[in-house]
């Protein structure tokens, strides 16, 4: 009977272990199938394309103004560069407190395509949105003369913000309003989506 019995328990152990190696193959693939992936969805970190009106109104930090056209920006050098008439001027960016851009039916806007666009009526239902306390290296100015910028929101919007302004960016223009600067080196600028003119 103790032979009986200890062949049951050894045949009982084997089986045992033989259903253990049997079942970690499948627990680990019913664990796969179960586990859904997480797809994260990638953030597109490219800069957004930003249109600078033909005409805007200077403010300067010692009360002095102008009106005049943005021509020139140099992030590593801190220096703006405005033009009007045949006349430039190009300042450091600490003297300037901020630049508001019109939007009267004069203020051209140019597309990346060249196309015109003009401001106006046609924005009074748009949204008005700021992008602040972005580093100076942020904003790029592309084109002076059509008014074509970029400005890198990367490193202070998050990742479903960024993905919210691409998204707009895909099928509206972004237009610059008005770009303050502050005695931090840091900038603000408020900008509007228009309709793409094709």
């Amino acid at each position: 009977m103790k032979v009986v019995l200890k062949t049951f328990c050894f045949v009982l152990v084997l089986a045992l272990v033989g259903m253990t190696e049997n079942l970690k193959p499948v627990t680990a693939n019913i664990q796969l199938a179960q586990t859904p992936g997480k797809v994260k969805k990638k953030v597109n970190n490219s800069p957004i394309p930003l249109a600078l009106p033909i005409k805007a109104d200077i403010k300067l930090k010692n009360g002095d103004s102008m009106t005049a056209r943005v021509t020139g920006f140099d992030s590593k050098g801190k220096k703006i560069e405005f033009s009007y008439g045949k006349t430039s001027k190009s300042l450091p960016v600490a003297q300037v407190q901020q630049v508001v851009f019109r939007k009267d039916k004069d203020s051209l806007v140019y597309t990346a395509t060249g196309s015109l666009v003009i401001r106006g009526e046609d924005n009074s239902k748009a949204t008005q949105s700021e992008w602040s306390n972005l580093p100076l290296q942020a904003f790029e100015l592309v084109d002076s003369q059509r008014g074509q910028a970029k400005v890198d929101l990367a490193t202070v919007k998050k990742p479903q913000e960024l993905s919210q302004i691409q998204s707009v960016a895909v099928k509206s223009l972004y237009i610059a309003d008005e770009i303050q600067f502050s005695s931090t080196g840091k900038i603000t600028i408020k900008v509007t989506p228009a309709d793409k003119k094709k």
